[in-house]
């Protein structure tokens, strides 16, 4: 089947206004000769900045990784003495080549303030410094050190693991290590459009073509630098593509959510069917006319409050026990 590509894909009328209100967002596809670039631009406010003006207290510690290298781990919660009901590990987006552990904070700021949870989230490294398996075997080690912790500390509460776009493929990835190595329960997955598929094969890969806002040509970008040589290969494990998991079964109740105009809504698409095949419970929202990262990158867009209540609304019902 031919798939044409999208040149002028039809964004919401509202996101579409802010995009041409904000001309410095990139809209060319992301090449190895930007890395730097985007490391530069794509960097969070840090702690102090997140804690401004809210009722949370904040921490930061070290883990160890399983090759000696020191994570560094922020963790928020709330300012008042009620225990958390949840640890919330985070882990951040960046096409697997950029960002910090603070990059995506914020909303997680609001779950903890709105739901008293914990959230900790890791500074993994990055590619292609770091290759595969560095990042997700860096992400499981934080998220071994943080449950441990947080029992440590007399806490029984669920652990939900979170991540948006290269963050939430890493999610996904830690979520398949901790099934097959019986690492630490996590009891929910919200998978905000994550970067599941290596192949970058898919419809959706071929209809968003050199348009910018995380296109075919900036995801090839991001696979390569994290797989190398090994792309396109058996070599490439599950953990690292999700999307190549033979097996889904016995995966925690999962959120996803893609917008309809992205490189990654066909393959979000296909776990989430994928899921619901081996029964695991999942959620999938697709937001119309909305692009990669568009409530990142404008969260007071109604599109974007849709989306941020929805992820909410799971959370919430997860908390209570009714999705299971």
């Amino acid at each position: 089947m031919l798939i044409m590509s999208s040149s002028s894909p039809l964004y919401d009328a509202e996101l579409q206004s802010m995009l041409e209100a904000n001309p410095d967002i990139e809209r060319k596809s992301l090449l190895p000769e930007g890395l730097q670039k985007l490391r530069e631009d794509f960097v969070s406010a840090g702690l102090q900045a997140l804690c401004e003006g809210r009722e949370i207290a904040a921490s930061e510690w070290t883990a160890p990784a399983r090759d000696g290298h020191s994570l560094e781990i922020s963790s928020i919660k709330r300012g008042d003495s009620a225990a958390p009901r949840a640890l919330l590990f985070h882990i951040h987006s960046g096409g697997m080549i950029a960002g910090d552990r603070l990059i995506g904070m914020d909303l997680m700021a609001d779950f903890v303030e709105e739901f008293n949870l914990e959230c900790a989230s890791v500074e993994y490294r990055l590619a292609p410094e770091n290759p595969d398996p560095i990042p997700v075997h860096d992400c499981f080690d934080g998220l071994v050190a943080a449950s441990k912790k947080w029992k440590s500390e007399g806490n029984t509460g669920p652990v939900i693991i979170a991540g948006m776009s290269a963050g939430g493929g890493l999610a996904a990835g830690v979520s398949l290590l901790s099934r097959d190595l019986d690492g630490p329960k996590v009891s929910g997955q919200l998978l905000m459009c994550p970067m599941l598929d290596e192949s970058n094969a898919t419809p959706s890969s071929n209809q968003f073509s050199n348009i910018g806002l995380w296109d075919r040509e900036s995801n090839d970008t991001g696979w390569n630098a994290l797989l190398g040589d090994q792309r396109h290969s058996e070599q490439v494990t599950p953990y690292a593509s999700p999307s190549a998991a033979q097996d889904l079964g016995g995966l925690p109740p999962t959120f996803l959510d893609v917008g309809t105009l992205e490189v990654f809504r066909s393959e979000i698409v296909g776990f989430a069917e994928r899921l619901a095949l081996v029964d695991v419970p999942v959620e999938l929202h697709m937001w119309s006319g909305a692009f990669h990262g568009f409530d990142l990158t404008f969260p007071e867009a109604q599109v974007s409050q849709l989306a941020i209540n929805a992820r909410k609304n799971w959370l919430e019902r997860l908390l209570k026990g009714t999705i299971r």
